[in-house]
């Protein structure tokens, strides 16, 4: 994934997850950094982006999630 995905993903994330006292400061935080992709993206919609985002951003929650702990053996 490149760095540039990976902290959209990451504001996203943020924007998502943040308490009410922060989310305006990361709603502006995503908004600028996926501007700036649609920046590199001529003929890209921001439904387009953010449509492919959102499938990205199932993947990356899932690989942040920790895996159960096991129980110790006895």
């Amino acid at each position: 994934m490149s760095p540039e995905l990976e902290r959209l993903l990451e504001a996203l994330h943020e924007k998502l997850t943040c308490p009410l006292t922060e989310k305006l400061h990361r709603s502006a935080t995503f908004e600028r950094l996926l501007l700036d992709a649609l920046a590199k993206r001529p003929g890209t919609s921001r439904e387009e982006l953010f449509d492919a985002l959102r499938d990205r951003y199932r993947g990356f929650v899932k690989t942040r999630r920790k895996p159960p702990m096991l129980p110790p053996k006895a």
